[in-house]
């Protein structure tokens, strides 16, 4: 099955992803990914965008995995965190897109250290 490396932002690039929010969001996407069998590599969380490489039969393969990881994970934070909706002004955690490209075998390892090292990449989200 072909890799993917998949970005996506939250809303309006919300700085979101911080505290109990990053450490829910994250647990919530690995278990969304256990409960639909999605074959999730990495990922990692850095402010206000998130990084996957995960394996998909094909682009629609991909695409059914983002829409389970995403919806899933957006609906299941705003029932746990129930006053994050009204506190960011939105009804959508997530932007609606996201960005993705295949990664070949060989180049595996580079995304997932990258991918592992989001938080040494910081600099330009210094307040």
């Amino acid at each position: 099955m072909p890799l993917y490396h998949v970005w996506f932002a939250t809303k309006h690039r919300k700085w979101l992803l911080e505290g109990d929010v990053e450490e829910t969001v994250k647990a919530l996407i690995g278990e969304v990914a256990i409960e639909k069998g999605i074959d999730v590599i990495e990922y990692e969380t850095c402010i206000d965008h998130m990084h996957i490489l995960l394996r998909a039969t094909d682009r629609p393969g991909l695409s059914r995995a983002m829409n389970h990881l995403k919806g899933l994970s957006a609906k299941r934070l705003f029932e746990q965190m129930p006053d994050l909706r009204s506190a960011i002004g939105t009804d959508h955690f997530w932007q609606r897109r996201y960005g993705w490209k295949a990664v070949p075998e060989a180049a595996a390892a580079i995304i997932v250290e990258y991918i592992r090292t989001q938080d040494e990449r910081l600099e330009k989200y210094e307040r």
